[in-house]
């Protein structure tokens, strides 16, 4: 059961002092969410190219800290 308010059409001018609905505030919120969703994308391709080469140089580091950690978890148990 669908109990929103129609969807207005773009002709209507709503009064400035007016109280959105709530059909309009979704709109507004999803419209808000795409354009969130579209500049992280962007964002991500931007900063893609000089994070990728930090992220590896990161996880040869996790990955010696680990072998040095397996390494003395080894001589204990010896």
């Amino acid at each position: 059961m669908n109990t929103l308010p129609k969807k207005r059409e773009p002709g209507d001018t709503p009064e400035v002092n007016s109280i959105p609905t709530w059909r309009e505030l979704a709109d507004r919120f999803r419209d808000l969410m795409k354009d969130f969703l579209k500049e992280g994308k962007e964002l991500e391709r931007e900063l893609e190219p000089r994070l990728l080469p930090a992220l590896k140089r990161l996880r040869l580091e996790i990955e010696k800290l680990i072998a040095k950690l397996e390494e003395r978890a080894k001589k204990k148990t010896d």
